[in-house]
C-alpha cells in the first residue's frame, strides 16, 4: 500500500484501537463469585504409567520423517548429539530437448 490508501488504513486502525480501548477500560470488571465454604474432594491420581504405555505414545512418531526420535527420560544426563543437518533434496535435471 502507498501513499493515501496507506494513511488511511493506519488511521482507520487507529479509530479500532481507540474505541476497544474506551470500550475495555470503561466496562466493570467481572464479580467474582463468593469461595466455596465446603472442603474440596481431592481427585484421584491416575495410576504411573508402565514402561509398555511411555514407549506407545510415541508409536506414531515415524510418521514424521525426519524428525529426531523423542528419548524417554532416565535417570542420567547422556551428552547431547550436535544438531544433524538434513540432506539436501536431490533434484532430476531437466530434460533435454
Amino acid at each position: 500500500m502507498r501513499g493515501p490508501a496507506r494513511a488511511w488504513s493506519i488511521a482507520v486502525m487507529a479509530v479500532v484501537c481507540t474505541v476497544l480501548a474506551i470500550i475495555l477500560l470503561r466496562s466493570p470488571p467481572p464479580s467474582v463469585p463468593a469461595p466455596a465454604r465446603h472442603l474440596r474432594r481431592e481427585e484421584p491420581q491416575p495410576p504411573p504409567l508402565t514402561p509398555e504405555e511411555r514407549r506407545s505414545m510415541y508409536r506414531a512418531w515415524p510418521l514424521f520423517e525426519g524428525w529426531p526420535l523423542p528419548q524417554l527420560p532416565s535417570g542420567e544426563e547422556p551428552p547431547s548429539p550436535p544438531p544433524q543437518k538434513p540432506p539436501p533434496p536431490t533434484q532430476k535435471p531437466p530434460p533435454s530437448r
